[in-house]
């Protein structure tokens, strides 16, 4: 695994402390010793900074303090909602850019690699992409990248955000990486509030949206897709069509892979609703193998269960579309 950099991303006190984020990147140094492994975090103050050096060094990992971008705030009435999109580009960025290897895993400072299957995926790697054939239209990586399942939300589900990879972990190529990440900083036009049916946001995009829409821009010279107001069979096509011919998404638990935080505050939160490598193998045979071009839809089963739950979350929201509710409900969200 020499041709890997592992870039973690993030902060790195949690609790006034960093003793978390030292013993997850521990651990991968430990599966992972012959690796590059690079922080790319903010800049702190002295003493934090003096303590989070002196912890790291036995465990050769290269430490960037990027300036702070901040968080963008959504306010309505008394509620605000945090995003660190701005956050994540930079620091995943500044990482990406300062490694030395030709393959890259980017992930989070509070998660962690906790076995060595990463490992045999890397060396079948290639053996996945020739065993798929990948169309020439739809593919700009050059490599497809191994995309950790979470949140990457598959196109005919009943949160069916498109052009949602997810951003958790990644391993691709340098070169590709350093593409998808090389983006504007957003600023807050990014907000919207957003109904389309089974779905609610309160954003045009969502950061993974936003870094993978961005990035297909500027290869297709002007993607058309507005943001999650916008739903028709022609882009959830061409949604699937891009993911599959650049990404394979694979579980945690065939990455090795932890993020603690999905299990504490996300694990109930459309688990049925992102791609599994079965899904992937599904729609490679309908977009790119035999049954190519042909009107194929997934079993009756898993219709139905998609049109009830789409049919719930569109009750569930349903209230929101007034403000003043709205604003009411998410200042009681806001106190939980």
């Amino acid at each position: 695994m020499h041709q890997i950099s592992f870039v973690f991303q993030g902060k790195v006190f949690f609790d006034e402390n960093c003793t978390r984020v030292i013993e997850n990147i521990a651990i991968v140094r430990k599966k992972y010793p012959n690796s590059e492994i690079i922080i790319s975090t903010w800049e702190l103050e002295a003493d934090k900074r003096s303590l989070f050096l002196k912890e790291i060094k036995p465990l050769n990992a290269i430490v960037i303090f990027n300036s702070d971008p901040g968080p963008l705030v959504y306010r309505e009435g008394s509620y605000q909602w945090v995003t660190n999109i701005n956050r994540m580009i930079v620091s995943s960025f500044k990482g990406i850019e300062r490694s030395t290897r030709d393959y890259i895993v980017k992930l989070r400072t509070d998660s962690f690699l906790y076995n060595d299957n990463l490992r045999k995926i890397f060396s079948r790697k290639k053996m996945i992409d020739n065993l798929f054939t990948r169309s020439r239209e739809y593919s700009f990586f050059e490599e497809r990248m191994i995309n950790c399942n979470l949140f990457a939300r598959h196109s005919r589900s009943y949160r069916s955000f498109l052009f949602h990879p997810g951003d958790i972990m990644l391993l691709g190529k340098k070169s590709d990486m350093y593409e998808l990440y090389c983006t504007p900083l957003v600023d807050r036009s990014i907000f919207e509030v957003t109904f389309n049916y089974s779905l609610f946001s309160l954003m045009k995009y969502v950061p993974e949206q936003f870094i993978w829409v961005n990035y297909l821009k500027k290869k297709m010279n002007g993607l058309q897709f507005s943001g999650n107001k916008e739903n028709s069979k022609k882009l959830m096509l061409l949604s699937e069509r891009l993911y599959i011919n650049n990404f394979i998404p694979l579980s945690c638990y065939q990455l090795g892979f932890i993020w603690p935080k999905h299990t504490t505050k996300y694990k109930n939160k459309g688990e049925d609703t992102i791609y599994q490598f079965k899904d992937w193998v599904i729609l490679n045979n309908i977009h790119n193998g035999k049954n190519k071009n042909r009107d194929v839809t997934y079993p009756i089963s898993f219709n139905v269960k998609v049109s009830l739950m789409k049919l719930w979350y569109f009750i569930l929201y349903f209230p929101l579309r007034w403000p003043a509710i709205r604003r009411v409900i998410m200042d009681m969200k806001s106190r939980e």
